[in-house]
Parts: structure tokens; sequence; C-alpha cells
């Protein structure tokens, strides 16, 4: 399996997911609204935000989750964490791009949060 970049194919087992990951600039506190998340993604052209609370990542929300759930009477009262994917994906920056791919696919995820070396947040992988 090769990848095209720059006009040159490049072997995909020699890849880090690193190379194709986004920086995780922007997360959401568990506590925070839906309001708030919408606004965030909207601010920041993104779609999936890491869940934090006291600097953990502990889930994940997409924009996918959030429309589910706008324009209800009880939208208000919900919180990120009652909607929230506690089922995340968790790789290291240093991983294999194909098999980080290969992970998604079989569990059937749109993203993986990114560790650094030190299991901090380094970023977010997603399929798009």
């Amino acid at each position: 399996v090769s990848l095209k970049e720059k006009g040159e194919h490049m072997d995909i087992s020699t890849l880090e997911v690193e190379e194709f990951t986004s920086p995780a600039l922007v997360t959401i506190r568990r506590d925070e609204s839906l309001d708030k998340a919408m606004e965030l993604m909207q601010e920041n052209g993104i779609r999936h935000l890491p869940v934090v609370d006291q600097d953990k990542v502990v889930g994940i929300i997409s924009e996918r989750d959030l429309l589910s759930h706008m324009g209800k009477d009880w939208t208000r009262m919900v919180r990120i964490e009652d909607v929230m994917s506690t089922s995340i994906l968790s790789v290291y920056k240093s991983e294999n791009l194909g098999e980080v791919a290969f992970q998604l696919s079989s569990q059937k995820k749109g993203s993986a949060i990114v560790l650094d070396d030190d299991d901090s947040l380094y970023g977010i992988f997603t399929t798009t």
C-alpha cells in the first residue's frame, strides 16, 4: 500500500500517525454544555473534541453526537459527560499509520486520541 505525496510514492509502513495528526489545541471539560461544544467546533472548524478532566482525556464528542441532541427542550440541562463517548481509541504519536488505520476500521471509530510519549494529549487523528 502506498500514499502519493508530492508526486512520489511513500510506503505506508514507514509512516507514523504523528504526521497526519491535528494538534489538539481545543478541548472541552466534561461539565460543559452542548452549546459550548458546538460553539468551539464552529469557531475552530473541527468536528471532534477531546473531553478532559484534570488534563486527562476521558472521552470524545463529535459533531454528530451534538447534532442528535440539539434543539430538544432538555438540551440546556445536558452536559458533555452525558453524551460523550468514553469508548475511545488512544494511540501514541509514534505508532504506525497503517496499524492505527486498521484499528479505527476494525473498531468502527472515526477518530483516535493521539498521546505524546508521556501520555499527555498530543492531538487527534480522524478518518476524514
